[in-house]
């Protein structure tokens, strides 16, 4: 649970962070595509990133904030009698109430957006269509704002017979596959729902489809002046579900001016890799602090001599077993000293044991008095070939 939680909190920090760069800098280009496509492969390497286990050598913003929230009560027979009869405040399930929150919020956008199809495929699945260039037209004898979903359109009869450009407005839309981005964002609206910048650039996904349908419109050799006059005059209109590409969907005062402004330098585009850093910046600010491996007791040394220890051929070929006892101190620093063998019997095994001795991670010095003290071990390491990793 804890798990989960964390990947939510850090895919939400890349995402804002993607999308604060986003806005400041690519929003207003020119270069629909390639912000649609930007706005689109960074939302999925944001949700990718998290699964990356990154570890630095000293402390991260993360690593302090875990270490603080994990950090446990005071577990003094005083404390633990106050946590027991009066139910301290650190007592309090937080994780199973965040969890439920986050479950009520998801659950609530998913059964918005599953309304919102319902109702747009009923329609679809009551009015007749026709097909026409691979889409699936359907006319309406009513007056209607017209939109596209998938291989889909709907409008009324009266816009395809008298206005083409918006017919030719929603094929655009069908041919640059935009409900496929509005799926995907509809799925991180559900992944993502407390998050504010998720659902703006889901409105400036929304806002990139239309130019993109406006530039394929213009292209067409439509006149851009009655083509504006058009979307004047069809502003009054409202899309009427909010997974579909609308023609009267996106402001119109920023569709009519994207018209008009000039094409974005490719080099421009360049400055997308300025994200690199940030992103980067961010991931080691996310990182969990790599800490050394330490070994608390005999027990768990020798398990760890076990994965350690490259048992030699010539000790398996002669299938040699037995016993071994280990001798040798930890110091008051935790540092494996003074290592000896009794009961080898092959040389290149005794070598081989030394060898891993000589390389055992730090242990938990033994305290005595409030201070660090030095302490003898003995233990014992069957001689078994199955208890080693065959390397």
């Amino acid at each position: 649970m804890a798990g989960s939680l964390t990947y939510l909190l850090r895919s939400a920090l890349y995402l804002t962070v993607f999308y604060t760069f986003f806005l400041l800098v690519l929003r207003r280009s020119s270069a629909f595509r390639f912000n649609r496509i930007t706005l689109l492969a960074g939302s999925v390497v944001c949700l990718l990133l998290p699964l990356l286990h990154v570890t630095v050598s000293g402390p991260t913003l993360y690593s302090e904030i875990a270490e603080r929230m994990s950090a446990g009560p005071d577990l003094s027979a005083e404390g633990a009698e106050v946590m027991t009869v009066e139910g301290s405040a650190s007592s309090f399930p937080w994780l199973h109430v965040l969890l439920l929150l986050y479950v009520a919020g998801a659950v609530t956008v998913f059964v918005v957006e599953a309304i919102s199809y319902l109702q747009m495929i009923k329609l679809l699945c009551q009015t007749p269509y026709i097909f026409h260039d691979g889409c699936r037209l359907y006319l309406l004898e009513r007056d209607i704002p017209s939109f596209s979903w998938m291989h889909n359109i709907l409008m009324s009869r009266s816009d395809y017979e008298n206005l083409p450009a918006i017919l030719a407005h929603e094929l655009a839309h069908v041919r640059c596959g935009h409900s496929w981005d509005l799926l995907f964002f509809g799925a991180l609206s559900i992944l993502q729902w407390f998050n504010p910048l998720v659902w703006i650039c889901q409105g400036e996904l929304k806002l990139l489809h239309e130019y993109e349908a406006d530039d394929a419109v213009l292209k067409q050799g439509i006149d851009g002046v009655q083509y504006q006059k058009l979307l004047i005059r069809k502003a009054i209109g409202e899309t009427q579900f909010r997974q579909a590409n609308g023609f009267n969907h996106a402001q119109l005062k920023l569709r009519i001016r994207q018209m008009r402004r000039p094409a974005t330098p490719v080099w421009q585009r360049a400055l997308l890799l300025l994200v690199l850093p940030l992103l980067g910046g961010t991931t080691l600010l996310m990182a969990d602090q790599s800490r050394p491996m330490l070994i608390h007791d005999g027990v768990e040394f020798t398990q760890w001599l076990y994965q350690e220890v490259r048992y030699p051929k010539e000790c398996r070929d002669a299938g040699l077993e037995g016993r071994i006892v280990l001798d040798f101190k930890v110091d008051e620093n935790g540092i494996l000293l003074e290592p000896k063998l009794l009961g080898t019997t092959h040389p290149a095994l005794e070598k081989e044991i030394l060898r891993a001795m000589q390389a055992s991670p730090h242990w938990i010095p033994m305290e005595r008095d409030g201070k660090n003290v030095p302490i003898l071990y003995t233990c014992y390491l069957d001689i078994n070939p199955e208890h080693y990793e065959k390397r």
